[in-house]
C-alpha cells in the first residue's frame, strides 16, 4: 500500500482531493493507521477513483457521482458518456476557435478603416444555366458545410461546373436559407439522392443582365469584408440590390487549396 502522498503521485491527483473525497464518504483509504492517523491506499483503488474523475469530468455533481460509483455503473456506459461529452466540447472549442477568428478579423477591419485591403469590384451579365441544387434550411455552418461536402462528393464531375450556393432569406447563422448545387454545363435527367435520402433537383438559375461581384479567398478568414467591400460599392455606384446573393466557388473546395470564392448580387440601377 501507499501512503497518501506516494499514491497521490500515482494517481496524479493532489493530497489534499484525496482527503475531500475521503471526507465525502466517495473514497476511503484501504487503512488508516490508528496511532498516526496516516492514511494509506492501495493500486486496487485506481479503478474507483478514475471513474470518480471521468464522472466529475462529465459535469456530474458529487452527490450524483456517488450514486453512481455505488451502483456500479459500467465501463462502457462511462466510455458513452464521456463519447458524448467530448463531442461537445469539441463543438465548444470549434464554436470558440470561429468566435475568435471572428473578432480578429473585425479588429483588422477596424483598425485598417478604408485604408485596408481593397476589393476590386466587378459589374458583368451572367447567362442562364441548368442548376442541380437542393434547398434547405441550416442551423448554423457545420451542417452547410457538411452539406457543401456532400453535394461536392455526389454531383458527377461530368457535366458539373462550379459548386454555387444561393442565399435565400436575410442573414441568419441559426436558420440559414440556401439553396447548394452545382452549375451545369448541360441539363442531366440522372438523380442524384443525399445520404438522408433528399434529392437534387434540376432548375435554371436566370440570365442576370448586371452581377455585381467580388472575388475573395476563404483563407483570408474575413469573408464579411468583402460583402462589406461589395455594399459600399453598390451603395456609392447608386445601384440597388435585384436578387438573391451566389457565391461561386471558382476553384474547387475541400481539396486542400484555396478556396476561391466570387461572391455575387443582381443590381439594377437604382430609382
Amino acid at each position: 500500500m501507499f501512503r497518501i502522498g506516494e499514491f497521490s503521485q500515482i494517481a496524479r491527483v493532489s493530497a489534499r482531493l484525496l482527503r475531500y473525497y475521503d471526507g465525502l464518504g466517495l473514497l476511503h483509504p484501504q487503512r488508516i493507521d490508528p496511532q498516526t492517523g496516516y492514511r494509506f491506499y492501495s493500486a486496487t483503488q485506481l479503478p474507483r477513483l478514475n471513474r470518480i474523475l471521468a464522472l466529475k469530468d462529465l459535469g456530474l455533481a458529487l452527490d450524483q457521482i456517488a450514486r453512481f460509483v455505488d451502483d456500479d455503473i459500467s465501463t462502457d456506459e462511462i466510455r458513452r458518456m464521456l463519447a458524448l461529452k467530448k463531442a461537445e466540447v469539441e463543438a465548444e472549442l470549434r464554436e470558440g476557435e470561429d468566435r475568435l477568428r471572428r473578432i480578429e478579423a473585425r479588429l483588422r477591419q477596424i483598425d485598417e478603416g478604408d485604408g485596408g485591403r481593397a476589393f476590386d469590384v466587378l459589374v458583368k451579365p451572367v447567362a442562364a444555366q441548368p442548376f442541380l441544387a437542393i434547398r434547405s434550411q441550416f442551423a448554423g455552418m457545420d451542417p452547410v458545410i457538411a452539406t457543401l461536402r456532400e453535394v461536392s462528393a455526389r454531383v458527377p464531375e461530368a457535366p458539373r461546373d462550379k459548386l454555387i450556393v444561393l442565399a435565400h432569406s436575410d442573414f441568419d447563422d441559426e436558420r440559414l436559407d440556401l439553396e447548394i448545387g452545382f452549375s451545369l454545363t448541360r441539363a442531366i435527367n440522372r438523380r442524384v439522392s443525399l445520404a438522408d435520402g433528399r434529392a437534387l433537383s434540376l432548375r435554371e438559375l436566370p440570365a442576370v443582365p448586371s452581377m455585381a461581384a467580388v472575388v475573395r479567398r476563404d483563407t483570408d478568414l474575413d469573408g464579411h469584408r468583402a460583402f462589406g467591400a461589395l455594399g459600399q460599392w453598390i451603395e456609392a455606384n447608386g445601384f440597388s440590390i435585384c436578387g438573391p446573393c451566389r457565391e461561386v466557388f471558382l476553384e474547387p473546395p475541400f481539396q486542400g487549396g484555396d478556396v476561391v470564392v466570387e461572391i455575387q448580387f443582381p443590381v439594377e440601377r437604382a430609382g
